[in-house]
């Protein structure tokens, strides 16, 4: 016999531990042990729970079966089988033939659940961070067979692990000496008619299970030597779903990755599992990235890798492939990795993983010091290999690239180096260095988790996108070059829509504008609220209290801008005042950004010349108001509609009907039209439930 998982491994139990004991007997049950927390199982949620002396735990309902019935079970019988087999305690065995269990539902008992948190993000890297809030666990130590034997003994665990959304189940073998009662009797010599102990779970409906290697075989004492992760004796499994879904890696599991988004800048570390690394190097595992971009992983454990990200131009959805022979094949992951657009400094959002704690502008000066704050998560932090890891801080700039309207990370200079992480929030102060010759460049903060030792980069951390302006250096230049390059706005600015005359018309708008993020009604943070909408006091212009963009947008992209003051007028002259975008800030957010934003900054907001602020609202002109939205409109939907004020509405009936028709003809309000004979100028149809009539 095989000792695998060791009796130090398994989770406190015992007297020690402050465990009940099952007392002694046969085929018995406990009642229904009500729990502190919710246990998801098969997608269902649990209040109670039963213990069954015969090597199981279950839910719905005692079982006193010897005997295992091969799953699936029907009649309710939702239960998790760790060694489901005639078990009898009766018998004298010293210190042993004792089940045991406890429900943890209070964090006073540490190492229990740090033990269950460590076997989740050890197992499972793929989850987000889990911190359960109840552990379940069942110990059957040296336990005999029916009738009372006690030459030969097994021993194993069960425990359930939830943070009441997900649960998981971790079953530990220490020995199994017998597989039936009849081996137990007649120790090698097998009968073809007996019938090992079972191991998994069910579901109750007859239908969804999972079972474990060997079950109802004599063979079923080879659990102490086999895993579904590479840890003789141990088995671990998500259970909280319709189905069970298997922790560490093999060839046949499924390929994970987290997390499944991030930012376009690049340098996010994504964890990959499901093929086994064991014995792989760094440069067996590597990351496709669409159909070109290859990144070699860093090997972290023999269950998941890291891959960085690479940086790309424009945000968009791309395949993602993993390769464990060093390139030579390349296997697609199920899911889509989701690059998201790269923020500006005053629409930060949670997404920003590094923000500026002392500045509140979108507008950082040469030799400003600036205070840089980001959080180190442990999820992130357990990943790191060892503590040779230091934190490296980076300000890196941008450019438009001209072929495809995405950006292009030119210089990185570093700031500082050999910064300690810390788990949790970290901050540090940096002085801004001149980056470049250009007066306005454009450029964010990156912090970079690298081993001194090794060279190798962990995880890099990007800030939203700030300009860098150096005072000494006139904007007018800038301006102008900029402005000998626009073409008029009477090529491009064409079918835009006309600005509501006043806010409360913009706020019921629905169909066609939505507030600017940057300037909103009640912002909650009113210091940089509509920033780059208040007006030159000099100049007497009014400040807008809230911005409307247009949802839509012409054939040349272009889209509007509509401002409004503190009564609610719209604001038509200076730089509180709304204008005509050359590109819509939500559909090209980076083309907005060089072709609107960072000249505005330029022409007018950092400078103080009169002559190139009146050029760039030459080139990029105030909408003008009307209180008449305009002249057409449209809408569609099956079965989803959306009428004209921008309302939605789902139909699911059983048939179309007219909803309604207008006609041409002048019909009198008592005389209803002929649809056979007159044609419609307006006719729509939808889906909706039979109506039911007097007059039919």
């Amino acid at each position: 016999v095989i000792e695998s998982v060791p009796l130090s491994e398994f989770f406190p139990n015992g007297p020690t531990a402050g465990d009940e004991v099952f007392p002694s007997n046969d085929d018995q049950s406990t009642n229904a042990l009500p729990l502190p927390r919710i246990f998801p199982y098969f997608n269902n949620n649990h209040r109670q729970i039963y213990l069954a002396n015969n090597g199981l735990f279950s839910f719905l309902g005692p079982i006193y079966q010897y005997v295992p019935t091969p799953f699936p079970l029907n009649d309710s019988r939702r239960l998790i089988a760790g060694f489901w087999s005639d078990i009898d305690t009766r018998g004298y065995i010293p210190s042993g033939n004792k089940v045991y269990y406890q429900i943890y539902a209070s964090q006073s008992n540490n190492s229990v659940f740090e033990k269950g948190k460590r076997y989740v993000q050890d197992y499972f890297p793929g989850e987000r961070s889990f911190n359960p809030l109840m552990i379940i666990t069942g110990t059957w130590y040296r336990v005999g067979a029916f009738s009372q034997q006690t030459h030969l003994t097994n021993t194993f665990q069960i425990v359930l692990v939830t943070d009441e959304i997900r649960s998981f189940a971790f079953l530990l073998y220490h020995e199994l000496q017998w597989a039936s009662p009849q081996s137990s009797y007649f120790n090698d010599s097998y009968s073809s008619n007996e019938i090992g102990g079972q191991a998994g779970f069910n579901a109750g409906d007859g239908i969804v299970f999972e079972m474990l290697p060997y079950s109802r075989t004599t063979y079923v004492r080879r659990l102490v030597n086999i895993s579904n992760i590479n840890v003789p004796g141990l088995f671990v499994f998500r259970i909280d779903t319709e189905s069970i879904n298997v922790g560490g890696c093999s060839n046949n599991s499924n390929l994970l990755f987290r997390p499944r988004r991030g930012s376009q800048l690049g340098s996010t570390p994504i964890t990959v599992q499901g093929r086994c690394f064991t014995n792989r190097s760094d440069g067996d595992i590597k990351c496709r990235f669409g159909e070109s971009i290859i990144v070699d992983a860093i090997v972290v454990s023999e269950f998941q890798a890291i891959c960085l990200t690479p940086s790309v131009p424009l945000p968009t959805f791309i395949n993602l492939y993993l390769s464990i022979d060093g390139g030579i094949t390349y296997e697609l992951f199920p899911n889509t990795f989701t690059y998201t657009p790269v923020e500006y400094g005053l629409s930060t959002t949670d997404d920003t993983q590094v923000i500026i704690l002392n500045r509140a502008e979108i507008i950082v000066s040469i030799d400003d010091e600036v205070i840089l704050g980001w959080y180190l998560s442990e999820t992130t932090t357990n990943n790191w290999r060892n503590d040779t890891i230091r934190l490296e801080i980076q300000i890196c700039s941008i450019a438009l690239n001209e072929s495809n309207g995405g950006i292009i990370k030119n210089t990185c200079i570093v700031l500082q180096t050999n910064l300690i992480p810390q788990l949790g929030f970290q901050s540090t102060s940096v002085t801004i260095p001149s980056i470049n010759n250009n007066s306005l460049p454009t450029v964010f903060f990156r912090i970079i988790a690298r081993d001194i030792l090794t060279n190798i980069t962990y995880a890099g951390l990007n800030s939203a996108l700030i300009v860098l302006h150096d005072s000494r250096i006139n904007t007018t230049d800038y301006c102008n070059t900029w402005a000998s390059t626009q073409a008029s706005p009477l090529t491009w600015n064409d079918n835009l829509l006309p600005c509501p005359l006043t806010l409360s018309q913009a706020r019921v708008a629905r169909c066609c504008y939505e507030p600017d993020p940057l300037c909103m009604e009640n912002s909650y943070n009113s210091s940089i609220n509509c920033r780059l909408h208040r007006g030159r006091p000099d100049h007497d212009e009014l400040s807008a209290i809230a911005c409307y963009l247009s949802r839509s947008t012409n054939q040349w992209h272009a889209a509007t801008e509509c401002c409004y003051d503190a009564i609610g007028q719209l604001i038509t002259r200076g730089t509180g005042g709304g204008t005509d975008d050359r590109y819509q800030p939500s559909s090209y957010p980076i083309l907005h950004f060089f072709s609107d934003t960072l000249p505005f900054l330029a022409c007018c907001l950092l400078t103080s010349n009169d002559e190139t602020c009146s050029r760039y609202f030459n080139f990029r002109p105030h909408r003008r108001g009307s209180n008449s939205p305009h002249s057409w409109g449209g809408t569609w939907g099956d079965p989803h509609f959306t009428t004209l004020d921008g309302s939605t509405y789902t139909f699911n009936g059983y048939g179309e009907y007219t909803y309604l028709a207008i006609t041409n003809s002048s019909t009198s309000n008592n005389t209803a039209f002929n649809s056979s004979i007159e044609n419609f100028v307006f006719n729509v149809q939808i889906r909706a439930t039979p109506f039911d009539s007097l007059n039919n």
